[in-house]
């Protein structure tokens, strides 16, 4: 049982390869997942600064001509 513990106690861990090799993917990933929400924010803050505006605009609308 020491001999196992003196062994991993002197064991050097080194990265796996195989993540230091996925890395480069998750870059452009994450990059393409920041666009991704950045635009939808952007598109949805668009569209409530639209609708504040139309109903605004019909707010302003005289009474005779507002739908029954």
């Amino acid at each position: 049982m020491t001999e196992v513990l003196a062994a991993v106690q002197d064991a050097v861990w080194q990265a796996h390869h195989p993540l230091l090799l996925a890395i480069p993917a998750f870059v452009p990933a994450i990059v393409i997942a920041g666009v991704v929400v950045y635009v939808a924010r952007k598109d949805r803050r668009e569209e409530r600064e639209e609708r504040e505006l139309l109903e605004r605009a019909l707010d302003d609308l005289p009474e005779d001509l507002e739908d029954p």
